[in-house]
């Protein structure tokens, strides 16, 4: 289990860094930016709007690729494009039109590594440890939502947003740290010719067709 305690690890760290982001960037807008009400809207819908244009097709070429170095470049990448807020504050640069394609582009990064990650952890745990894996990964993701924005507030309060910013991406970066240094060897993904949007509506099929996931 100790490739599981690194991505555990990593797992808790950004999901602390993603509550400091999520207070810290739009209060970046508002600030530095004087971000009107619409404006502050479009920013949220443009985190969101990855899931719906992208979500079902990254799930069929995640299928097609190793999934830990799907896992590592998007936490690289989120943290990159998380960083160069601070410093386009510090250059005096920065504008609503970057925070919107940073924003878009963290979501899109944020969707393969939620759906890499569904995938990879069975493979690190094995099927009888996966019920505990998935217990202290979701046990970690409620203690950010509940105790991330009080530490949100006080890193803002501290570093001032644009600063805390800053967090967010380290947190992004660690994460990419501890998976890369997972040993564990994973299969490479069986080359075959498949068809994208018939494992698309495979998948369609399967959530639902089953009544828990069709639910949820």
């Amino acid at each position: 289990m100790r490739d599981f305690q690194k991505l555990w690890l990593g797992h808790t760290i950004s999901q602390f860094g993603t509550q400091i982001g999520m207070l810290a960037l739009p209060l970046t807008a508002a600030v530095t930016l004087d971000a009107g009400t619409f404006q502050m809207g479009a920013l949220t819908a443009a985190e969101y709007a990855a899931f719906l244009l992208i979500g079902l097709p990254a799930g069929a070429w995640v299928d097609r690729m190793r999934r830990r170095p799907v896992l590592v470049t998007a936490d690289l990448v989120r943290a990159a494009l998380i960083a160069s807020i601070p410093a386009a504050v510090l250059g005096d640069v920065l504008t609503l039109a970057h925070l919107y394609v940073v924003v878009f582009a963290v979501g899109v990064a944020t969707v393969f590594f939620d759906v890499a990650g569904q995938s990879y952890l069975p493979h690190l745990v094995g099927r009888d440890a996966l019920t505990t894996a998935n217990s202290r990964m979701e046990l970690s993701r409620s203690a950010a939502y509940t105790a991330g924005p009080s530490v949100a507030g006080a890193a803002v309060q501290v570093l001032t947003a644009p600063v805390a910013l800053l967090v967010d991406a380290a947190s992004f970066a660690w994460s990419a740290v501890c998976i890369r240094t997972i040993r564990g060897e994973e299969p490479t993904p069986t080359a075959q010719p498949r068809n994208l949007r018939k494992e698309i509506a495979d998948g369609l099929r399967l959530v639902l067709g089953h009544p828990v996931l069709r639910a949820l």
